[in-house]
């Protein structure tokens, strides 16, 4: 769910005012459905959710030219933003590749000072997770699962996978890759 209240937010706040069926476009144009869990009903859903909850608010369609109902377009409340942006960090942080994904996805909204920090805090933990998976006991001949030697192996190359590769990210980023939100040092 947050993945997807990431990138509605992400999305009307790129365009800065849009309607239900503008997010769905950008969303499915995006093909985040390969690399998140976002479907096509739960766009919809969490529009009403999010503008149940304040953090967007409908405005009056700016679309005079269609012929037939106005259609509701929908803003980013100040309240949306900040949890944009906590939606955001957490994403950056996040083990959880399709929630990372999302975040990669809109890591230019925010500054470059700060991408680089979450990122450098993802692959510390991803390097803590790995070396303690390293640590357990395993077993020939497994009593349980837990023990099993191969799924700790994969899980121990997916986590230290991730962390070169989230090293790569926070690499082409100090090497002045993208464009980024102006921060306080920049």
């Amino acid at each position: 769910m947050y993945s997807v209240r990431l990138l509605v937010l992400g999305s009307i706040l790129r365009k800065g005012i849009s309607h239900g069926y503008g997010v769905y476009s950008d969303i499915t144009s995006w093909r985040a459905e390969t690399w998140t869990s976002v479907k096509p009903g739960s766009i919809y859903h969490a529009l009403e959710k999010l503008e149940l909850q304040g953090m967007t608010e409908a405005v009056d369609s700016r679309d005079n030219i269609k012929l037939g109902p106005s259609r509701t377009e929908y803003a980013v409340t100040l309240q949306g933003k900040d949890e944009f942006e906590s939606l955001l960090e957490s994403a950056l942080l996040c083990s959880d590749i399709q929630l990372f994904s999302a975040g990669i996805a809109f890591m230019e909204m925010i500054s470059r000072e700060k991408v680089i920090s979450l990122l450098n805090g993802r692959c510390a933990s991803l390097n803590e997770s790995a070396h303690f998976l390293k640590a357990l006991p395993t077993e020939a001949f497994p009593s349980d699962p837990s023990k099993h030697p191969e799924l700790l192996g994969i899980w121990v190359s997916y986590l230290e996978n991730q962390a070169a590769y989230t090293q790569k990210i926070v690499d082409h980023i100090q090497s002045g890759k993208y464009s980024f939100k102006k921060g306080e040092n920049e």
